[in-house]
């Protein structure tokens, strides 16, 4: 556990909300086994483990899943007995739309910092989540990012190169983003009641509102499940995990309770 862990454990939740992006049905990966987050993925629902590591985490209080709305029945079996700790909304058209509705539903809470997470990111880590808490200010926010490895190449409107890219000082943006409650909360409400509806993730809306963002250190561990190939992988790793060492249960968060069923 880092220091900041230590400090704030004996205080639950050490005020900090999550909202976990759950509403999106997914049609790249596949509508076959429904949308991916509930796809199974060792053995389990690919939520059920991100909803693991953020309920395991000392620091973490309040979580709010904005979900379809025809999602609930499969939110509940995902959840199984997390579900009561779960605040539960209804997302909305977009992204941008449900994390704002996610905001509005922790307003009661108030916490002072919130986390943003794509719930089709099982493998974030509790050493991510410690580093994008500790990096959060008063002002400003936490973004976890990889530098950009691969040559960037921008396409032409006929399918030609146009141009290589430099990647200089380019990074991969991650999930969870970080901020001071009521700042981002803030933004959201300032970009819906303006009708500015582009925005694809959080650090976005807050750049635009001159919330000033740190950068801290990613995971390549930490992918972002896409396409039907990325839950198809996700699945043989953690089931070739189980194979390995079956009475060992994986997950990435506090080992609390290491040999209780669950």
């Amino acid at each position: 556990m880092s220091e900041a862990s230590e400090k704030q454990a004996a205080s639950p939740g050490g005020g900090i909300g999550v909202v976990i992006v759950a509403a999106g049905r997914g049609a790249r990966a596949g509508q076959a086994d429904g949308p991916k987050q509930y796809q199974r993925i060792g053995g389990r629902a690919v939520i059920a483990h991100t909803l693991d590591i953020f309920l395991s985490h000392p620091l973490i209080g309040p979580v709010v899943v904005a979900i379809h709305a025809d999602d609930a029945e499969l939110l509940q079996r995902a959840a199984g007995a997390h579900a009561e700790r779960l605040i539960t909304v209804i997302g909305g058209p977009s992204r941008q739309a449900s994390v704002r509705l996610g905001l509005l539903a922790l307003r009661d809470q108030a916490p002072e910092k919130v986390l943003v997470h794509d719930a089709v990111r099982p493998f974030v880590d509790a050493g991510l989540i410690d580093r994008t808490i500790e990096a959060i200010g008063e002002r400003h926010g936490a973004l976890p990012a990889l530098p950009v490895a691969d040559t960037l190449k921008r396409e032409s409107a006929t399918g030609m190169i146009d141009e290589t890219v430099s990647r200089a000082g380019l990074h991969a943006a991650q999930t969870p983003q970080g901020f001071p409650f009521w700042p981002l909360l803030a933004a959201h409400e300032k970009a819906h009641h303006l009708g500015k509806t582009e925005f694809t993730d959080d650090a976005a809306i807050a750049e635009w509102a001159q919330i000033p963002i740190k950068i801290v250190p990613g995971s390549p561990d930490n992918v972002k499940l896409t396409w039907a190939r990325d839950i198809a992988l996700a699945d043989e790793r953690l089931s070739s995990a189980q194979h390995r060492f079956p009475d060992i249960r994986t997950g990435n968060g506090y080992d609390v309770h290491a040999f209780e069923p669950g």
